[in-house]
């Protein structure tokens, strides 16, 4: 006898409505792990695309007796009047790519997003990596000790010193693993405004990975940085961690490595 299929019960609401919920724990469950592993994806690459710059920077030194490019022509340089590529370009395939972390894709704080190095100031920005101030001419084996202002494991008093003292750099200042050269910068400050592939004075370090930024070092390793406990990037605070907290042992102070007029190349090979 063939059943009649038109009398087989159907779903329920309720039925449906346990379905449609336990559908909705799946995702819930699920989708705080897939947005970690895309975090935790894309700060990798952008790990690895710091070190790719941090490489082009050492083999460029290699040919050059040992010293860094200048901050000032490391990512353009002048020629003939006209803004033209740099070094890295010698060093770097597909420079515009490797330069932007994969979470920022380049933009600047409105959301636009540009494709070229060499804009007009509207739409695009240099790069996310950019090159410490006062770095130009580091030698590779150079053993400089490089401080910085601890907010986060350090007693902090809001104050903003050109120098410190010894006994004053016990208590504010921890040491960087190596000497600082490249930073991923915030986008905020001031990097959407600013054009130029350098991090000097109030620019800051971007919080983008897990509140933190990639710093590229000279000895090749290069770890995420969490400068303070900051929590808004847009917001802009006295005490944001910013280049003027980073300091070198230089005239018998521990002195800011920023500094408005530019020192000699390769002053930091012996600040002393």
């Amino acid at each position: 006898m063939v059943r009649d299929r038109s009398a087989s019960p159907g779903f329920t609401l309720i039925e449906l409505l346990v379905v449609i919920a336990i559908i909705a724990i799946l995702i819930s469950l699920l989708l705080p792990g897939l947005s970690g592993a895309r975090n935790a994806a894309w700060m990798t690459v952008c790990q690895s695309q710091v070190r790719q710059v941090g490489l082009a920077g050492t083999l460029y030194a290699q040919d050059n007796q040992d010293r860094y490019w200048s901050t000032l022509d490391w990512a353009r340089r002048v020629e003939n009047g006209r803004l033209v590529p740099g070094h890295l370009y010698n060093y770097v395939d597909s420079v515009h790519e490797v330069t932007g972390c994969p979470k920022s894709k380049r933009q600047n704080p409105y959301g636009r997003v540009g494709n070229q190095l060499f804009s007009d100031g509207s739409n695009a920005l240099d790069f996310d990596y950019c090159m410490v101030e006062g770095m130009q001419g580091v030698n590779l084996s150079s053993q400089t000790q490089v401080m910085y202002l601890d907010r986060v494991n350090k007693w902090y008093h809001p104050g903003s010193w050109s120098f410190l003292t010894a006994e004053q750099a016990t208590l504010y200042l921890s040491p960087f693993r190596s000497i600082p050269i490249f930073i991923e910068e915030s986008s905020w400050w001031y990097n959407g405004q600013i054009f130029d592939g350098r991090w000097g004075n109030l620019d800051q370090i971007t919080t983008r990975h897990d509140r933190g930024g990639m710093i590229g070092f000279l000895d090749g390793s290069v770890e995420l940085f969490v400068a303070n406990l900051k929590q808004d990037e847009s917001r802009q605070e006295g005490t944001d961690w910013v280049a003027n907290d980073v300091f070198v042992f230089y005239m018998q102070r521990w002195r800011r490595v920023y500094a408005p007029i530019t020192r000699p190349f390769g002053w930091i090979n012996r600040p002393q």
